[in-house]
Parts: structure tokens; sequence; C-alpha cells
């Protein structure tokens, strides 16, 4: 059965966290995708007719879970992983990644789920060949963007979001118009983005709830999120589009009804100014 998987920290915000990349344009810094939770400020290459890579530096070797590419400019790349930026070449981690677009923000994405990862240096290596892509973000463009990256540890919650989840792709625009209704513009006053909701369902100890039980654990889980302000949510179902820099919006509020507990919950994803 698939389950909530959270991360709260992004190893990539860190202050001995170290971006740098290939050729960058004016006001794109490589620093800029050390913040995942700001998409649409992004790094950008100059070109896309040679090897671009984006690399950090993450001060020592770490455990990483997860490497996720937000509001991608390209449609493949290859995370790398090694212990000394000089290894790249033979790299001792190397996946090639295939980005879809994500159903519910339009935007191209991928959660990576790495598989022995312990490295200092991470690299995400994009070749001149992905500009040939003739769909996605790479079509026609003069350079390769990337709006953030996510490098952290996962949690597995107890359980997911019950059946009647409801996925939202929130557009922040205004009609406005004349009162008689004769015409309507549309301003559009942002990007698209996630939002998810549904109930969580956990088991609670019918004589001292929240002492060992699922509902404790979920608490804690939120307590997390909501120290961190926001967190990497993937959620699990098979498709590496699906992962979320979010914020969680409820109040958790338990019902309880014998030994389940359940709260309705919202996760909004951040794509801050």
């Amino acid at each position: 059965m698939a389950v909530l998987r959270l991360s709260f920290t992004n190893l990539a915000e860190a202050t001995s966290a170290l971006a740098s990349g290939t050729g960058q344009a004016c006001d794109y810094c490589s620093t800029e995708a050390q913040q995942p939770q700001r998409p649409f400020h992004p790094w950008r290459t100059l070109t896309t007719t040679t090897t671009q890579e984006w690399i950090l530096d993450l001060g020592s070797s770490q455990t990483v879970d997860v490497i996720a590419l937000v509001n991608a400019g390209f449609t493949s790349a290859t995370i790398q992983g090694a212990s000394s930026s000089g290894l790249f070449a033979a790299a001792p981690y190397s996946e090639a990644v295939v980005l879809t677009c994500c159903p519910f923000n339009w935007r191209y994405q991928h959660a990576h789920l790495t598989t022995g990862f312990g490295y200092r240096w991470l690299r995400v290596k994009l070749d001149a060949t992905v500009s040939t892509a003739l769909t996605g973000p790479a079509a026609g463009s003069t350079y390769f963007s990337l709006g953030g990256v996510w490098v952290g540890t996962l949690t597995s919650a107890p359980n997911h979001l019950r059946i009647g989840l409801r996925a939202r792709t929130v557009l922040p625009k205004r009609d406005v118009g004349p009162s008689h209704g004769a015409w309507m513009q549309r301003l559009k006053q942002g990007n698209p983005r996630a939002r998810l909701e549904g109930i969580i369902s956990a088991s609670a100890d019918a004589a001292t709830p929240g002492l060992s039980d699922e509902l404790r654990t979920w608490q804690g889980l939120l307590g997390q999120a909501w120290s961190g302000d926001y967190f990497f949510a993937f959620m699990a179902l098979g498709d590496p589009s699906q992962g979320y820099v979010v914020r969680w919006l409820d109040d958790p509020e338990w019902v309880f009804t014998g030994r389940t507990a359940e709260t309705q919950v919202v996760l909004d994803e951040v794509v801050g100014p």
C-alpha cells in the first residue's frame, strides 16, 4: 500500500551548501535553484548547444533519499553524486531521469528516489541533445532552466490520504467587467499551483488516544511540518512528477470514532515571490 512520504529539511538550503553552474544568465544565478519554494526564480544557462551542469557542494557527505527537480526547463537529465568535484568524469552515482509534466501544476518536475547516495557533491548534468526535444520546455528554447532542487531524507507517514482526495489546480486570476455583464476581461495574476485536499485516518488507542498509535505518529509529523514552514511531499503513487514543496494549511483537528481518528488535510504548493 502506498504511503505519503515527506521530507522536512532541504539540504540544498543549508548555510554550508554552495551551488555553482556552467555559464549562467544575469539575474538567474545557480543559487536560485537552492530555493525550490521560489520556483519562478530559476537558474538559467546561456545556451543549450553544449553540456550544462548545476553543481551543489553539500559541505560534507550526506545521506540522501530524494533529489527533486522543480519547475525544470528540460525533459531529461543525469543526476550524479561524488565525494569530490573531480570525480564526476566517472561518477560513482549516476542516474538518468526523464521528466514529465505534472498534471496538477502543469510544470515539468521529477522526484528522484536515490539508492545508496551518500556523497558530498551533487551534479545535475544536462546534455546538449536534450534541446532537440520536440515537446516540453526544451522545445525551441535557447537556454535550460531549473526552478529549484530539494535534497533530503524521506519519512514515511503511517498511511496515505484517504480515498476522496481532491486535487485542484489553483489559477490566480481575477475576472472583471461591468455590472451589466455584457463582457468580461480576465487578469492573470500569477502562476498555477497545486492544492491537495483529503482526510487522514489514523488508528488511535481507545483508552489513551495519542499513546503509541498512528495518531501520535501523525501529530509528530505535523509538528515537523509546522516548525519548518514548508516541506516536500511525495505522493508515492507511481508518478515521479507528483512531488510538491507544500505548506500544511489546516489546523489538525481530530474527530474520534472508536479506535479511529480522522482530520482534514490541505497541502498547498508553495510558489513564493
